[in-house]
């Protein structure tokens, strides 16, 4: 049996991102979402996730690129004086593997944002990260233990099968290269100590090494060579409503969530959509 989960990125970041999700959602494959709990338009998504109770809302865990739920004096230098996180992914990196003492603010962030979730959404079925941060050497095992504390039965593993995605596509062979040797040993590590949880993960995954250059071609092709088991493809769909205009990339997703000729490829595949909690349910 081919399963896929069909993930949509950044729920709450604005209400251009947000539209884009309902609408993939409503007229398109998108089954589940991963909601940042810190950002402008997180009530806005939360409110949309009630109005639609088939969409699995996911936490997409934010230490870098965003803000802070807890106020900054409690967990600096991990955030500034106005609650954001730095920018620059390898400095962050960097800083929460070497700073000493700097692991109990991140525990109390994740919490809180766990907390929040779960405040805002009601119920808790995935964890994720944004930049991929939660596998990295400093964050997994934070994330993994509060996954089991709070009873979450699934995280993301970015673990995407290199040859696959460049049997699509050829471009960024460096950089897919090389994200393709840190993201697998980190999901390596991660999924061990997950697995000694009984945290699931799905057994492959699809859109790390395409972010912001998915197209309906490089759907398609995944969905043709998507074997048997469980797969997650992620996104991060928006939609111009007449406001600041999003990322052309990211209104391209839109397009390719909601297309009949990547419908029809699923179906001919028999390929099952499902979610992180469908899966969680069915293995109770």
């Amino acid at each position: 049996m081919k399963r896929l989960i069909v993930n949509g990125d950044d729920f709450g970041f604005s209400r251009e991102v947000n539209a884009g999700i309902i609408r993939a959602h409503r007229e398109g494959i998108l089954t589940s979402t991963s909601l940042m709990v810190a950002d402008a338009a997180r009530d806005e998504a939360a409110a949309l996730a009630k109005e639609n109770p088939a969409l699995d809302v996911g936490l997409h865990l934010v230490v870098c690129m965003g803000r802070s739920v807890l106020p900054p004096a409690e967990i600096a230098p991990v955030v500034d004086a106005l609650g954001r996180f730095s920018n620059n992914p390898v400095l962050s990196g960097l800083r929460y593997f070497f700073t000493p003492g700097i692991r109990a603010k991140l525990v109390a962030e994740c919490r809180a944002q766990i907390e929040l979730h779960l405040k805002l959404i009601g119920y808790l079925n995935h964890i994720d990260g944004h930049l991929n941060f939660h596998v990295h050497p400093a964050l997994a095992d934070i994330v993994v233990e509060l996954a089991q504390e709070y009873k979450v039965p699934c995280i993301r593993l970015p673990a995407e099968p290199l040859f696959t995605t460049l049997a699509i596509s050829r471009d960024r062979l460096a950089g897919k290269l090389m994200e393709a040797i840190i993201f697998r040993a980190l999901s390596r590590r991660t999924r061990r100590m997950a697995a000694e949880r009984g945290i699931k993960s799905t057994d492959m995954l699809f859109g790390l090494y395409q972010t912001h250059r998915i197209t309906e071609d490089y759907v398609v092709a995944v969905m043709h060579r998507i074997p048997d088991g469980l797969a997650e493809i992620y996104f991060h769909p928006a939609m111009d409503i007449g406001g600041t205009p999003p990322a052309p990339s990211s209104q391209l997703e839109t397009e390719v969530l909601t297309s009949a000729r990547v419908r029809e490829a699923i179906a001919s595949r028999g390929i099952q959509l499902t979610t992180f909690g469908a899966i969680a349910r069915a293995e109770r």
